[in-house]
């Protein structure tokens, strides 16, 4: 009797010792072959990303001069606006933008102009492996704002904010309103929605046809720095190409005595910044 007894206690501990040693199915965190996203892991189902260099041979690399700039702003400029494609001698090619740590120019841009580089492409070990040459042009925005604000007394300018045109009185020895129009690339820019300035009185602003119509007035002489008006816009602001129509009867008042005085000395520029 006691014999049996001792028969069925092993054999109720050998079926515990069997399932505690069974591996669960289904999600299995980071381990291989479970079906949860599990890093790097081997059989997690997370895809592995970026690119490794690791045993590759660098063959040629090719500046990509579809994607360069017309120009380049001094203080914008950064390698990330580069890109080249390598091709390896496995005969596999890849794209890179030139902030990758493999990629550095042969010298830094240090002022404005059309600075002949070099873009220098090293392997792992750092030591250099292909080297393409280009030319790009390097202009400061600001200093274009500052030389039109210099050059006049009175400047009515156009300047992007965000998502956002602003159309600024920049310069001023005093302007209380006034009708513009200006023109634009309608397949590089479209805009939406206006804003009116909060410091103005009036404004009435539309845009049609590849034409921006304002029209603003404030029962005061206006300070420099006044946004006019304010529209959202989409696109390539940029290479928009907005400018004053002078075809259009522009025209802008100064209050002189609390009088509407017509005013003659006006510059309109269009900040790149």
């Amino acid at each position: 009797m006691k014999k049996r007894l001792v028969l069925i206690l092993i054999f109720m501990l050998a079926l515990v010792l069997v399932g505690c040693g069974e591996k669960p199915s289904g999600n299995g965190g980071g381990t291989p072959g479970g079906d949860t996203p599990g890093g790097d892991t081997p059989g997690g189902d997370t895809p592995v990303t970026g690119f490794s260099w690791e045993g590759k041979e660098v063959e040629k690399i090719v500046l990509l001069r579809d994607k360069l700039q017309a120009e380049y702003d001094f203080d914008e400029f950064d390698l990330s606006m580069l890109f080249v494609e390598v091709t390896f001698a496995d005969g596999t090619k890849h794209e890179f933008s030139c902030d990758d740590e493999h990629f550095d120019l042969s010298k830094p841009i240090t002022t404005t102009g059309k600075p002949r580089l070099t873009i220098i492409c090293t392997d792992d070990e750092g030591n250099e492996v292909e080297t393409a040459n280009f030319t790009i042009s390097i202009v400061s925005y600001t200093t274009q704002d500052e030389r039109a604000l210099d050059a006049a007394a009175n400047v009515i300018m156009v300047k992007r904010n965000g998502e956002k045109v602003d159309f600024i009185i920049a310069k001023t020895s005093g302007i209380a309103s006034g009708q513009l129009q200006y023109t634009f690339d309608t397949t590089k820019l479209t805009l939406g929605e206006v804003t009116k300035g909060t410091t103005v009185g009036y404004v009435n602003a539309s845009v049609s046809d590849g034409k921006i119509s304002i029209g603003f007035a404030n029962d005061a002489n206006l300070e420099a720095g006044t946004v006019i008006c304010s529209i959202a816009y989409t696109g390539d602001y940029r290479n928009s190409s907005i400018a004053i129509n002078e075809e259009f009867a522009n025209g802008l008042w100064t209050l002189v005595e609390n009088t509407p005085t017509s005013m003659n000395d006006i510059s309109y520029h269009t900040s790149r910044k």
